[in-house]
């Protein structure tokens, strides 16, 4: 079968981006990598949104790279790698695709008023990525097993 052999997952807690998880699946060719990847903002960024929403500081983000690097690796499956990275989301994205020479990323979109505000992670994605960019629709429908 023919498909990407290296692909790098954007991976958060929604049901689209399992939708995505459960596509690139589909895409990876025979022996090809598959990779999850999770981005936590750095902290001012953080600080930013909670502060626009009311709320406090975030100032140690160790335990919050813990619990994603924990459920991460839950969603993995034994043949796929993961990895949780610390930084801007698009460029840490971008640049981890580039420095692990990813042919594809697949990425969930969104599209939700939610995140329109916050800045559209895909179109600054599709600007700067190194490889092909595969959106996702993120949907009602379950996703593909």
């Amino acid at each position: 079968m023919a498909g990407f052999t290296n692909i790098v997952v954007c991976l958060d807690d929604s049901e689209g981006a399992l939708r995505a998880l459960a596509t690139a699946r589909e895409l990876r060719a025979d022996g090809g990598t598959l990779t999850l990847v999770h981005v936590i903002p750095p902290p001012s960024f953080l600080t930013e949104l909670a502060a626009g929403l009311g709320g406090g500081i975030i100032q140690d983000q160790t335990p919050l790279i813990e619990i994603a690097e924990q459920w991460i690796a839950t969603v993995a499956n034994d043949d796929e790698g993961s990895v949780v990275l610390e930084g801007n989301p698009t460029h840490m994205i971008a640049e981890w695709a580039d420095e692990h020479d990813a042919d594809a990323i697949v990425v969930a979109r969104h599209g939700s008023p939610e995140r329109t505000v916050l800045g559209s992670f895909t179109q600054k994605l599709l600007g700067i990525a190194p490889c092909a960019v595969l959106l996702v629709h993120a949907g009602d429908a379950e996703p593909a097993a």
